[in-house]
């Protein structure tokens, strides 16, 4: 038998970000044990990324504008948004907020927010209440959290497997970078693990983000939903790597070759304006093939596809940046100076980076998967925003239901009895490893030949050529060898199954991706550019039993 360490909790909650953290503690709040496991450290992922400088968060003014956001969502998102979801997420912002200022943690608030066009939300058509979070003072208001709350962290120790028995939660598989194993024995798990960006060459997150959890959600028997919808958003080649570029900074830039060229000029139709399209490029960070806007992003991509000397295009900027107006502009120029140590004048390349997914497990209002004891919240969630989603409010779906996944995960561990039988947990787990085979190819190439395929196929602009070409390079790199797993050999079981893992998912994302043939929000098809009725649905993704994947067209509820 496979040597297995073994863990005891009640809350088992994956992942060390906004939404994890906030479930944690809401049900260690509820007299529950609560451990936390982090791939990476505790406070990581998209919420407290180095590669942006804060995170804004908005809120209705008040019942009328509720209203107003909701409807503005549902726009935004082209209709596949779950409206009980928004509802829920709208409604429950306004007291989140509330709740973290009672905890000590105070907010950036700009003091005129209605007389400053950059703190109209990305994709919105108002201002609304803005919210700045910062990094430094949360992390210690929340650690001391946690700790007067008994909260176990467990970092650098990644989940591999959730079990079920009879479509109920049991228990996890882990497993740390020395290849030691832990069963967690628990009575239900919050999945807080992000999205899935770190799948593309270039992306705008951290390691840790890279849709592992939505893999251990689907084996299980959870759906997915809204996957093809994934933003992307300019950031920096050079002069500091991973570096987000702002998009009010478009209103003042012109984007250029390696000659001193437009690039605009190069890709865009000849009907279009350039200063138009970068001053409209300059209100919205992701891209988006709603708006005319979209061909800076078009023009961006197919510059940094045929330019191998940049592999981007070069920002400059006019000498009016110096004197920009604007709360948010001011505070990314002095974010890029005093964290990143880069000056505006300095040669800026550009390309597109993945950044946050749209799409993810699908949930209902009480943060529920399909399978009893499994909740899930934050951004590896999907329905609440649909084919864009309104700037601010991914911070706001982590905390609200983040909140809701841990307060509903301890109310269903105090009323679970966990009598599972721990010989028939052990087969499981030794028949789940015994059941890993050898990969043909190493682990670390397979990972970096998808991210390729993802950024070059999967980027702002796809068509149905290369997305089939793609699908199929990922086929043939899931051929294992013919060698079966035998435990007396020491085998790298934690690169092995991340490797399996972006396969499977590259391949479920590609899948989509073709079986969109239209334009929607973050979704274009350069074969199909324009938003077709017939595709007013969600594609839901699924696994049977025997580990066949399914896929299925569902028309939103109204």
């Amino acid at each position: 038998m496979i040597n297995i360490n073994k863990y005891d909790t009640d809350v088992l909650v994956i992942g060390g970000g906004l939404a994890g953290i906030s479930a944690a503690v809401e049900a260690a709040r509820s007299g529950v044990r609560v451990t936390i496991v982090v791939t990476n450290k505790i406070f990581s992922g998209s919420s407290f990324s180095p590669y942006t400088w804060g995170l804004g968060i908005i809120s209705p003014y008040d019942e009328l504008d509720k209203k107003d956001l909701l409807d503005s969502i549902y726009d935004v998102g082209c209709g596949l948004v779950d409206r009980e979801l928004s509802f829920t997420l709208v409604d429950n912002i306004e007291q989140r907020i509330r709740d973290l200022e009672y905890l000590g943690i105070k907010f950036k608030a700009p003091q005129n927010i209605i007389g400053d066009e950059t703190l109209v939300p990305c994709f919105d058509r108002k201002h609304r209440k803005w919210f700045g979070f910062t990094f430094d003072h949360s992390k210690q208001i929340f650690f001391e959290n946690m700790k007067e709350l008994n909260i176990n962290i467990l970092e650098h120790q990644k989940i591999v497997k959730l079990f079920t028995n009879k479509e109920l939660f049991t228990g996890a598989l882990g497993i740390n970078e020395n290849n030691q194993l832990t069963f967690f024995k628990a009575s239900s798990v919050v999945i807080a693990t992000g999205g899935f960006g770190g799948l593309f060459k270039h992306n705008l997150n951290t390691e840790d983000i890279n849709g592992e959890g939505l893999i251990l959600a689907l084996s299980t028997g959870c759906e997915l939903i809204n996957l093809e919808f994934l933003q992307f958003i300019p950031g920096y080649l050079k002069p500091k790597y991973k570096t987000i570029f702002s998009e009010t900074a478009f209103k003042y830039a012109t984007l250029e070759d390696q000659n001193g060229n437009s690039i605009l000029k190069k890709y865009f139709p000849e009907c279009v304006n350039e200063r138009e399209i970068l001053n409209e490029r300059s209100t919205h960070g992701p891209f988006s093939s709603r708006l005319n806007s979209k061909y800076v992003d078009i023009a961006l991509f197919k510059e940094s596809i045929s330019n191998k000397e940049y592999q981007g295009a070069r920002v400059k900027y006019d000498v009016s940046i110096s004197s920009s107006e604007g709360f948010l502009t001011r505070e990314y120029f002095d974010w890029l100076k005093e964290t990143r140590g880069i000056k505006y004048d300095e040669e800026v390349i550009i390309t597109t980076f993945a950044h946050a997914s749209n799409g993810g497990i699908r949930i209902n209002k009480d943060a529920e998967t399909s399978v009893k004891g499994i909740y899930a919240a934050g951004e590896v969630t999907g329905g609440m925003h649909g084919a864009d989603r309104i700037g601010g409010l991914s911070t706001a779906n982590a905390l609200v239901f983040g909140k809701i996944a841990g307060q509903n995960a301890a109310l269903f561990a105090k009323n679970q009895t966990n009598c599972n039988n721990e010989n028939i947990i052990e087969l499981e787990i030794n028949s789940y490893i015994r059941g890993i085979r050898i990969p043909r190819l190493p682990p670390n190439l397979v990972i970096e030949t998808i991210r390729e395929l993802m950024w070059k196929n999967g980027n702002v602009v796809r068509n149905n050529e290369q997305l089939n070409q793609a699908l199929q390079k990922v086929r043939e790199l899931s051929k294992d060898s013919n060698e079966k797993n035998n435990s007396n050999r020491e085998i790298n079981f934690y690169d092995i199954i991340k490797a399996k893992n972006y396969i499977k998912l590259s391949s479920i994302l590609f899948t989509t991706m073709l079986l969109r043939e239209e334009s929607r929000g973050s979704h274009y098809r350069e074969d199909y550019p324009f938003q077709r009725n017939t595709f007013d649905k969600f594609i839901v993704v699924s696994e049977d039993r025997n580990g066949i994947i399914k896929y299925k067209w569902e028309a939103p509820i109204n």
